[in-house]
């Protein structure tokens, strides 16, 4: 029934249990990948790349007055992959879609048990045009977690129906005070990707050089129509709101779990971030696991991450839409 496609799902080091880490956990789970909405919070920071003398002034001496400011090296516009990372990731083509037109997955995130936020994703065909699927995701902290960190953010992305391929990702970014609105625009034929941020400081650009983009609900369906087996690694270059992440996925083995709409046998995948655009993040995920339904639906069950205290972990607890639950789950 649905691969969806969700979730930002994966990575993060040590996740602090804020609006961040839910928005990641929510989106970035079931997306198999890191969303811009709040993946700042899932990645610890690196020493800037030109910082150098890290060794501490000799006791006898009194540290300089005025130490030379290392400032790092712009990026490259347009910023293209290294080419050792380029040439880990292969191109895919969709295996079959197994969701429907209409179709809707409901989650709940929860920390340490604590419900605190609920996403909803609805796939369904443009009305006057059948041949793109539209894909939209709905995040929303509850009351509780709204005390602690508000956040209401929203995606939506168009996709060709044949290839999942897409033409661009749109996101509005509202946590606490902060509003932020992202348009992601992919040119597959000029193999460029450009990323837009408008807010009340202005509008900012970046491009990227890209041979097989994604974006983060194309990239998750692509990924989730691939034929699963133990021991395989994929790997995807996503591009989200903010930054661009190749993301790598192994699978490593089938088992039970038991969600409050039944038991299902599913995959237990552990996600890897390879690379980020962004210098300043760290590119690993550690403690972080997904469990995809071991069928032909590669349906995104849960996603759990560990936090500073405890964990923080996003169930299906839902499925609404044509054809229903109960279909759905046969």
């Amino acid at each position: 029934m649905t691969g969806i496609a969700r979730k930002h799902a994966a990575g993060a080091r040590r996740v602090n249990v804020r609006g961040g880490a839910l928005a990641s956990i929510v989106i970035a789970a079931f997306v198999l990948i890191i969303v811009a909405a709040g993946a700042g919070a899932l990645a610890a920071p690196i020493p800037a790349s030109g910082s150098s003398n890290l060794d501490p002034p000799a006791q006898d001496q009194p540290a300089p007055p005025h130490k030379h400011r290392h400032f790092p090296t712009p990026a490259p516009t347009p910023m293209a992959l290294p080419p050792e990372v380029k040439a880990k990731v292969p191109a895919y083509k969709p295996g079959p879609i197994p969701f429907h037109d209409g179709e809707q997955l409901i989650y709940q995130a929860s920390w340490i048990g604590i419900p605190a936020a609920q996403a909803r994703i609805e796939f369904h065909k443009r009305p006057k045009d059948p041949s793109r699927w539209i894909g939209e995701i709905w995040i929303e902290t509850n009351p509780f977690a709204d005390l602690f960190y508000k956040m209401r953010d929203y995606m939506r992305e168009s996709m060709a129906d044949d290839t999942l391929h897409t033409s661009g990702v749109h996101l509005v970014q509202h946590e606490k005070s902060r509003l932020n609105y992202y348009d992601v625009t992919i040119d597959r034929p000029a193999q460029m990707v450009t990323i837009t941020k408008k807010n009340h400081k202005g509008t900012q650009n970046r491009e990227f050089i890209a041979s097989d983009p994604w974006g983060p609900i194309s990239g998750a369906m692509i990924a989730l129509t691939q034929n699963f087996e133990p021991g395989k690694t994929y790997a995807f270059d996503v591009f989200s709101g903010s930054q661009r992440y190749v993301f790598a996925f192994e699978v490593e083995k089938r088992e039970r779990i038991h969600l409050s709409i039944g038991d299902f046998d599913a995959w237990r995948i552990v996600p890897d971030v390879w690379y980020v655009s962004d210098g300043a993040l760290r590119s690993q995920a550690h403690g972080t696991v997904l469990w995809i339904s071991a069928d032909e639906r590669h349906l995104p069950l849960r996603i759990e991450a560990q936090a500073f205290i405890g964990y923080v972990r996003a169930d299906l607890i839902k499925i609404d839409g044509k054809d229903g639950v109960e279909n759905a789950l046969k």
